[in-house]
């Protein structure tokens, strides 16, 4: 009996547990009807999940990441006619794994959505 409770709790802990953020995601979303479509790619060490993200210019830049239960913030740099641009993306996971939220663009005040997916390693 002890063996069936155990295996039904790992079972249901895995089965309702988040996703890890470290990967390759896809980022797709609108800023004020501008599109947003980026790859990404964090790592983890120990407790610090940092990457980069590359956006459809072809430009990268650094992005700092925290994770807080199913609530995922993202930020990072960009670059609009010149203007140096933070971007911060706030999401929470979906029940198929994905990332959805808002963008929030400074010092412009522009407000935006995203989606994000996990890329399937190959």
């Amino acid at each position: 009996m002890k063996r069936v409770l155990a295996l039904l709790f790992v079972s249901t802990t895995a089965l309702f547990a988040q996703p890890a953020v470290p990967g390759s995601w896809t980022i797709a979303g609108d800023v004020q009807g501008y599109p947003v479509n980026e790859t990404c790619t964090f790592t983890q060490d120990k407790d610090k999940i940092t990457g980069s993200c590359k956006g459809s210019d072809g430009k990268t830049y650094d992005t700092t990441v925290k994770v807080d239960d199913k609530k995922v913030v993202f930020v990072h740099g960009g670059e609009y006619e010149g203007q140096a641009l933070t971007l911060t993306y706030t999401g929470t996971y979906n029940d198929k794994g994905e990332l959805s939220g808002d963008i929030d663009v400074q010092p412009l005040n522009y407000a935006g959505t995203f989606t994000a997916k996990k890329t399937e390693a190959k």
